[in-house]
């Protein structure tokens, strides 16, 4: 057997900072410290911060002492922000730098009064943050759906940062063929804000989809970018699996695989994954 491991496996950078400062936190003995929903989504993850005693609040709300609050990786509401101030928390803002940027991208287009597009999920948090930027904006989760929109004269298109480039060209080009609507804009502005990163590991998933027997995508079904990773190379090759700890390795390895493309979530700790190709090796006798 042939294992096949992405090169863009395990946390990405933005999870990384993050999960090192909440770290910094714990190893300076602070007490008291609450994150404001799931720091990164991936439940192992967030059972190993629960034994460093790391409580998860819904809302700010559950905090009735002076303590450390932990922003997420994927933005909050300003309006959460301005609360934890006037609660005297102290704010531990770790905010993937990339959600960041889209953040102020949406910031300075809503101050120019473009009518905004986001491409993404309206249930994920990572949108809600923005729309607590930009209230008009408007979210739609395919192309199709920009049809039925009435749209300005001044537009701007970004996209959330978990989002397929596949997804986010139909959308541009499903724009360009609607030429009534068109015809009628003075100003388009689109803006490329998928995360690097996760177009590295869409791009690595689809040669590993193509190149190999099957492929394990390590990761959480909470995880965006993990499904998206799974759903891509699912497309491609049926024989693909979201594996979200070793005890799912049982059933698949069973199966009479050569080849294995191995790769995961931008939000998937790195020691998981050292974990699984652990367990594939065992099961397999090498």
């Amino acid at each position: 057997m042939r294992l096949s491991v992405a090169k863009n496996i395990g946390f990405c950078s933005g999870v990384r900072r993050a999960i090192e400062i909440i770290e910094r936190l714990v190893q300076e003995n602070k007490k008291n410290i609450f994150c404001l929903g799931s720091v990164i989504h991936n439940e192992l993850l967030q059972q190993r911060l629960k034994q460093k005693g790391i409580i998860t609040v819904d809302s700010l709300k559950d905090i009735k002492k002076p303590a450390y609050i932990i922003l997420p990786s994927h933005g909050v509401p300003p309006t959460n922000i301005k609360e934890a101030k006037r609660k005297g928390l102290k704010i531990v803002d770790v905010t993937c730098p990339n959600v960041s940027s889209l953040q102020r991208v949406c910031k300075k287009l809503r101050q120019e009064k473009y009518q905004l597009i986001i491409l993404g999920d309206n249930n994920h948090p990572e949108i809600r943050a923005l729309l607590g930027i930009a209230a008009e904006a408007v979210v739609i989760s395919n192309a199709s759906e920009i049809e039925l929109l009435k749209l300005d004269s001044r537009i701007a298109i970004v996209s959330q940062t978990t989002q397929s480039i596949e997804n986010f060209l139909v959308l541009v080009n499903k724009f360009f063929e609607m030429r009534e609507k068109i015809e009628k804009i003075k100003e388009l502005r689109i803006f490329n804000t998928i995360c690097l990163d996760n177009i590295s590991r869409q791009k690595e998933v689809r040669e590993l989809a193509n190149n190999n027997d099957a492929v394990f995508v390590i990761g959480s079904y909470s995880s965006a970018n993990t499904k998206r990773l799974f759903n891509i190379s699912r497309m491609i090759n049926p024989n693909s699996f979201l594996i979200r700890d070793y005890h799912d390795i049982s059933d698949k390895i069973k199966l009479k695989f050569k080849k294995i493309g191995i790769i995961s979530g931008a939000s998937t700790p790195d020691w998981l994954v050292d974990e699984i190709i652990r367990k594939i090796k065992s099961k397999k006798g090498e």
